[in-house]
């Protein structure tokens, strides 16, 4: 077998998830598999008011959650900031040598300690258009980082995360979620990306050797085909169904 009996259940129960009350008792049980004693599922967003579009789920104490709201530690959090670093699970021991904390941040995780939060690990989760994401999972002691354990949390991270956007898309106006993602040819995609690096029709039309009103027609057809009457919209929209990169609009 692949992976462990208590993952593939996981796995599975996570694509028959029903709400919320289920996802957390899922995590909460295999966060214990995994030897750890609380989690949190969050997008980084504002905790004190978060948009209806992000999942804040977590066991942590909830004297601390109160205590991190309410000095908005979550704006400066070092293990959020330590997640844009890369895309693999980290130990939380680790977070000083991935980024230069500050005193505030210093002091966060210090105060983390006496909430039962002195270790930890942290898988990011980032999804094209969507808020950042972390799942964290937390405990008293130290713990050796194994290849099966970093795994493992991988794994958790990405099928708890997905059934979270599934039951958020689920509450989302239109019928099917999100609306389907249109058509777009390569040319269209071209200068959708020339249009997310701030250039003009003119300079568009030069860099792919067709001409002006060509450029205004593709854009335009983007437009009606994308359901929007303006440029930055189009970009958007582009963007949030990875139709185009960042690295697109950086070229």
């Amino acid at each position: 077998m692949f992976i462990d009996p208590k993952l593939s259940d996981f796995v599975r129960d996570c694509l028959a998830i029903r709400d919320e009350f289920h996802l957390r008792d899922l995590l909460g049980s295999i966060t214990r598999s995994l030897g750890f004693e609380q989690f949190a599922l969050v997008n980084h967003v504002d905790l004190a008011g978060p948009p209806s579009g992000a999942m804040v789920l977590m066991s942590y104490d909830d004297r601390w959650v109160e205590r991190a709201i309410t000095n908005r530690y979550f704006v400066d959090d070092p293990i959020h900031a330590a997640s844009t670093k890369t895309v693999t699970g980290f130990l939380w021991r680790d977070v000083p040598r991935m980024l230069e904390l500050s005193h505030r941040q210093k002091r966060i995780l210090e105060e983390a300690r006496g909430f039962g939060l002195c270790e930890g690990l942290t898988v990011p989760v980032h999804t094209p258009g969507e808020y950042r994401g972390t799942c964290s999972f937390g405990r008293r002691a130290l713990i050796d980082l194994s290849s099966g354990l970093l795994g493992a949390a991988q794994m958790v991270a990405m099928f708890a995360f997905e059934a979270a956007h599934r039951l958020l898309r689920s509450r989302w106006p239109h019928p099917d979620g999100l609306p389907a993602v249109p058509v777009l040819s390569r040319r269209q995609l071209e200068c959708i990306a020339l249009v997310a690096c701030g250039r003009g029709d003119a300079e568009i039309a030069h860099l792919l050797g067709i001409s002006e009103p060509t450029v205004h027609q593709h854009i335009n057809e983007a437009m009606r085909r994308y359901g929007v009457h303006k440029r930055p919209q189009l970009v958007v929209r582009a963007l949030f169904d990875g139709q185009i990169c960042f690295r697109d609009s950086v070229r």
